[in-house]
């Protein structure tokens, strides 16, 4: 039957991120004025991750990591079903797609934590990069240029991995992820929003206090 798979916070954070993915890419190649915007878009991008942490354990079925982490054995199996053009059906999801979650939050936390203390030797440096030490800080600014091409080797694996299944296997991932509704034989139990907004204003305010309130400490 069809059902709401996906919440609403769950879309908007998937959305949001995904167009600041891009944004920061840009910004960041571009360079010179535009390197405030790439500031300003990886702390949001943080701001979302932590959310994501959080909708992670507290919020909808389909959202919470025990819901959708699967272990090995789990993956290959689905993968075998993959391989057979005919893929198991999942309410969110799949074994390998939740390792894909995993792999895009790590790296993305990776990316915008290193970006705090990263200094590009020009004009732009991160809010915490004062308080670290100067070998310190050249690490997080090689690991933050570095791994952005890991972020982009993920992001086409990402896109790939969708348009694979939308116009090889005929399922449509991006349908429900802008509505929320899918097949399933049962409706996944759904979070209040009310916990969303207070997850997003905790993270929001732990962002906030990183890049603007600790770097004045005493």
């Amino acid at each position: 039957m069809r059902v709401r798979v996906w919440d609403l916070p769950t879309r908007l954070f998937h959305w949001a991120l995904a167009i600041l993915v891009v944004f920061s890419f840009a910004t960041g190649k571009l360079g010179s004025s535009w390197m405030p915007w790439h500031l300003k878009s990886g702390y949001a991008i943080l701001a979302l991750l932590l959310f994501r942490l959080a909708w992670g354990v507290v919020g909808s079925e389909t959202a919470r990591f025990s819901r959708f982490v699967r272990g090995l054995r789990a993956g290959s199996a689905y993968a075998r079903t993959l391989l057979a053009r005919s893929p198991a059906p999942f309410t969110g999801h799949n074994p390998l797609g939740g390792w894909m979650v995993l792999a895009m939050v790590g790296a993305l936390l990776a990316q915008a934590a290193t970006g705090l203390f990263a200094d590009d030797d020009i004009r732009t440096q991160g809010p915490l990069a004062e308080m670290a030490s100067e070998a310190t800080v050249r690490l997080m600014t090689r690991i933050h240029s570095a791994n952005e091409w890991l972020v982009v080797g993920l992001v086409v694996l990402h896109v790939a991995a969708i348009a694979i299944y939308q116009w090889a296997l005929r399922r449509d991932l991006i349908g429900p992820m802008v509505h929320g509704m899918g097949e399933s034989r049962a409706a996944p139990r759904l979070a209040p929003r009310w916990l969303a907004a207070v997850a997003a204003a905790l993270s929001a305010a732990a962002v906030y206090y990183l890049v603007a309130i600790l770097p004045r400490a005493p």
